[in-house]
């Protein structure tokens, strides 16, 4: 039995579910406790998760963990972000889960599982808070200096985690994140990731690109911050993908996503669901034209920008 974490809303939850069927569909003869960590989840749409699970419901148990909204009032969520409060969830999962559930793989909603994560899963964390994988920013000192703690203990990405959750209690991980965020709150550029990382800094365990690969190790890797020293092992995980991770701001229900296999994912939610994944461009207004316009300055070969770039695998 494999314990599965994800978070998300009401403006997540297509996504949520093909990467829950993804997961499953990829792993055909594993079972699953499935855990959806949510604020005000309406029976609609919980009904909607359930669908994507449909085919698969031999093999899977759904639980949905909703939570009291005044829980969360003091968190660093600026005007211009991407993200939701429900970005913190992340910090409560020792209290939120049930307590015999000593290790879960938590999935940020904007994954596609692809191939058997049962290696992954059974990674043993003895004496490790969690395996992680390491991020396109990995080797850029801002996020040391912000975090303070030694570059080389280096930057996980916190979409995907093998959480230790025995390690997390006794650690009391929990307090120390909310304690770090209330104290430095200004330091938290990347929200929880950031407190995450700087709590479990060196109490980590490094897992392999494939499990958590991000849309940037497709492009060229000097327009990255990290190190060549990664290069080889992320080229041996693009070509043998298991957790696909789209980490832009435009995700593949975006018109102005350009991750390589946007198409796969188009295809997956096809299949899963019977629909076409309707695409919607995520700028509006002068941004929407901004983009519209470099577009045609990219195609001509004018000037190049990173939003219409090639894949260099």
């Amino acid at each position: 039995m494999m314990n599965i974490v994800l978070i998300t809303d009401e403006n997540y939850i297509n996504p949520t579910g093909t990467a829950i069927a993804s997961v499953i569909r990829s792993n055909p003869n594993d079972f699953f406790e499935i855990y959806i960590v949510t604020k005000g989840l309406s029976c609609e749409h919980v009904a909607v998760l359930e669908s994507f699970i449909k085919p698969y419901k031999e093999n899977v148990v759904l639980k949905i963990i909703p939570l009291p909204e005044d829980l969360f009032t003091d968190f660093p969520i600026r005007a211009d972000d991407h993200v939701s409060i429900a970005t913190y969830y992340r910090i409560y999962f020792p209290k939120l889960l049930p307590q015999n559930v000593d290790k879960v793989l938590f999935l940020d909603g904007d994954v596609l599982c692809v191939d058997t994560i049962n290696e992954f899963y059974n990674t043993d964390l003895r004496d490790y808070s969690c395996a992680v994988i390491h991020d396109e920013r990995n080797d850029d000192p801002k996020n040391f200096r912000r975090l303070k703690y030694p570059k080389e203990n280096g930057y996980f990405c916190a979409g995907v985690m093998l959480i230790n959750l025995e390690w997390w209690r006794e650690h009391n991980v929990m307090q120390n994140c909310l304690d770090y965020i209330a104290r430095e709150p200004e330091s938290c550029l990347w929200h929880d990731q950031d407190a995450l990382n700087h709590v479990l800094n060196d109490t980590v365990l490094w897992a392999d690109f494939r499990y958590n690969l991000m849309q940037g190790f497709f492009f060229e890797k000097t327009d990255m911050l990290i190190s060549e020293r990664f290069y080889k092992e992320i080229d041996s995980a693009v070509k043998n993908p298991c957790i696909l991770h789209f980490s832009s701001t435009y995700k593949p229900w975006h018109t102005e996503c350009n991750h390589p296999l946007k198409k796969l994912y188009r295809k997956f939610y096809k299949e899963y669901t019977g629909k076409k994944l309707h695409l919607v461009h995520k700028l509006t207004g002068v941004e929407l034209l901004k983009w519209q316009l470099k577009r045609v300055i990219h195609k001509l070969n004018i000037k190049h920008y990173a939003d219409f770039r090639r894949p260099v695998i």
